[in-house]
């Protein structure tokens, strides 16, 4: 269980916003204080978040480059599938493709896809969430007429799909803050952009890729995860204060 997911990312690559971001990670995983976690995790979901609109309308005027990479994250047993659900969650929420394979002794083998930036971010984000989700996980109690591999399988397929909720739900509110301060639709139509150019590459690079659905038959496994989750500490009002999404 102590196993952490590897990486193929160059070592003395990052920017100095990743640095900022890896350390609020990491002290919001030390911090014995729920509420200062949380403050932590949003001020790291933050800067991501900005990070990746700040990248994108630079791209858009000509002032910094925009390559897409891949990355390669082997996701250790057990359970590797669940966890890399956890990856494709996070890796969509900020614009990145996941492909995924077995890479024997029950590892799964994850080639993320995106501008360089965004997986820098979806590699610090996962990999705190991952740890958060198998404590989460091993501190949950096992109900009676289950079984444990069944119930923590269904745990860590939940805590990614609400994890994915709840960071998409992110994006969007740092989205409409960047909004309010830029010409009228501009942050949008250089998102899309940016993100077609993902999914051409995608294509490109995996052109008979399948989707694969990945099922959990605990029910109770599914509610203990869904509430982990909402307890990993994402803070999206301190995003974006207490104004409303558009369209809510």
């Amino acid at each position: 269980m102590a196993d952490h997911p590897t990486t193929d990312r160059p070592t003395g690559q990052a920017d100095a916003w990743l640095d900022r971001v890896s350390a609020l990670l990491a002290k919001a995983e030390s911090t014995e204080y729920p509420e200062e976690a949380e403050a932590l995790l949003a001020k790291a979901q933050e800067l991501m978040s900005r990070h990746a609109i700040d990248e994108a309308m630079l791209a858009r005027s000509g002032r910094r480059a925009s390559a897409i990479g891949t990355r390669t994250i082997v996701v250790p047993p057990p359970y590797a599938t669940a966890k890399a659900s956890l990856l494709g969650a996070v890796a969509q929420a900020n614009d990145c493709r996941v492909v995924m394979g077995p890479a024997g002794g029950g590892r799964q083998t994850c080639i993320a896809l995106g501008h360089d930036a965004d997986l820098d971010a979806v590699e610090a984000l996962f990999a705190a969430l991952c740890l958060h989700a198998v404590r989460s996980m091993l501190a949950a109690r096992v109900p009676s007429g289950d079984t444990a591999r069944r119930f923590r399988h269904a745990f860590l397929l939940a805590f990614a799909g609400r994890i994915g909720e709840r960071l998409r739900a992110a994006r969007r509110t740092a989205e409409y803050e960047a909004s309010a301060v830029a010409p009228a639709g501009e942050v949008a139509v250089v998102l899309a952009d940016r993100a077609r150019d993902v999914d051409r590459a995608f294509r490109e690079a995996f052109p008979r890729v399948r989707t694969m659905r990945t099922t959990s038959s605990s029910s109770a496994g599914r509610a203990s995860g869904r509430r982990a989750a909402d307890s990993a500490g994402l803070g999206q009002r301190a995003v974006g204060g207490n104004r409303p999404l558009p369209g809510r």
